[in-house]
């Protein structure tokens, strides 16, 4: 045992010694020696080409203590011949030398080379892959990823964000290191920075939305993020600082997720964000939630906020009909005449007018001739068939009048009539029989 611990020291000591030199890895950079170092650049580079990491070894590690800035290839080959070992060694004590021998890799490069932000990333991933199941490493794992996305910011690779929210469940569920808040802080860098990339597109965007969904799986396993949580956590801060954009996505996220979006508190939360960050499917679903709870001052103001996010034509009209659903009336049939204006071939536009000519009836009834009475229901009809709403056409038919109505009152089947009330429209003649 302490032959094995001298020998890994003396590797390490190896390795770190030239440690604090400051220099650049650009180009070559020969020492004194450039005879001996071009020799062992050879021996190693041949070793490696044939995945003989043993005898790629020992030139190595005299090229890292006595030409440290000689060239970046040695830390980029250093790396793979360290894992070359680690994955070869079946002695677990040996293997943890390897391990620490490819940390040092990372550092050195990073001090030679000033090579931050990429390399810090590496390093954090590579104790991830060897250190993770190691308790007594997990603190400084979890350290290591830190450091990453500090340095990194937005531009850290896709692959590392799933490992990172893994590290820190690690840290919680073994050594219970970190509150909750510390957790969610963690969580919020995380996700924000999945989003991000996922806004810029490119070929893992498919990836990042997957990782979306595992992160918070990983999130809820260690934390139970239910509105009372928000509520009890977030709230007192939110309270505080009204305007923290990160806190009001966290609050809105989570209540929307624990479905408590009648809670005034998420209300708030999205009109922060939407304040800051408008999009039209926030101010949409914020509308939805004022019309729902009977605010129709709010719910129309949204809803034309949203208007003006979108140029979507089905969006557009989407907007419309909501705003026609809470004005009624003639109101009502402008907004979603407006609809079609701005999509001729929105099915719900003609739906709605349909629906309020039905529903109509009680309001524009003479109860003096029948037959004009129900022609509101003739010129629903006419509505339901041009949006393709069969159902909607027969409840329609069953109000029809009868033969026997419009014979009485001295009318023809096929003939038009105009319906009155605020509808004024022109329609056919027909029965329900």
């Amino acid at each position: 045992m302490k032959s094995k611990m001298m020998k890994r020291i003396l590797l390490l000591a190896a390795i770190i010694l030239p440690y604090f030199a400051q220099a650049q890895c650009e180009g070559w950079n020969w020492p004194e020696d450039r005879a001996k170092a071009e020799e062992k650049n050879v021996l190693y580079t041949d070793a490696l080409r044939n995945d003989n990491f043993k005898a790629a070894k020992a030139p190595h590690q005299w090229l890292l203590k006595n030409a440290p800035n000689l060239n970046t290839s040695i830390y980029i080959n250093g790396e793979k011949i360290y894992k070359g070992l680690i994955d070869e060694t079946k002695d677990q004590a040996q293997k943890d030398i390897y391990i620490d021998s490819l940390m040092l890799i990372y550092d050195m490069r990073m001090q030679h080379c000033n090579e931050k932000a990429d390399v810090m990333a590496r390093k954090a991933y590579s104790a991830y892959r060897y250190n993770v199941k190691k308790k007594g490493e997990l603190a400084n794992v979890l350290e290591l990823f830190d450091q990453a996305y500090e340095l990194g910011g937005e531009n850290v690779d896709y692959y590392m964000h799933v490992p990172y929210m893994s590290v820190v469940v690690y840290n919680k569920k073994y050594l219970d290191n970190l509150s909750d808040i510390e957790i969610l802080n963690r969580y919020d860098k995380i996700m924000e920075t999945v989003d991000n990339q996922i806004q810029k597109g490119g070929k893992y965007v498919d990836k990042l939305t997957d990782y979306r969904g595992k992160i918070d799986g990983l999130l809820v396993s260690v934390i139970d993020v239910d509105c009372d949580f928000v509520r009890e956590n977030l709230a007192p801060k939110f309270k505080e600082s009204p305007d923290d954009l990160k806190l009001a996505k966290k609050i809105f996220a989570f209540m929307l997720n624990g479905k408590c979006t009648d809670d005034p508190l998420w209300l708030e939360a999205g009109r922060v964000i939407q304040e800051k960050e408008p999009s039209y499917g926030l101010a949409k679903n914020l509308g939805l939630k004022f019309k729902a709870s009977g605010d129709n001052q709010k719910a129309v103001s949204y809803f034309e906020m949203a208007l003006g996010l979108t140029e979507d034509p089905s969006q557009k009209a989407e907007m419309y009909i909501q705003m026609g659903a809470v004005k009624g009336g003639a109101g009502a049939r402008a907004m979603y005449r407006k609809a079609l204006s701005v999509d001729p071939t929105s099915k719900d536009a003609y739906t709605a007018i349909g629906n309020l000519y039905f529903n109509s009836f009680n309001t524009c009834k003479g109860e003096k001739d029948i037959v004009k009475d129900r022609a509101v229901f003739l010129i629903a009809y006419d509505m339901f068939q041009k949006a393709g709403n069969t159902r909607a056409m027969q409840s329609a038919k069953e109000q029809f009048p009868s033969t026997e109505e419009i014979f009485t009152y001295n009318y023809t089947k096929g003939n038009q009539i105009t319906v009155d009330c605020w509808i004024n429209e022109t329609t056919t003649i027909r029965s329900r029989d």
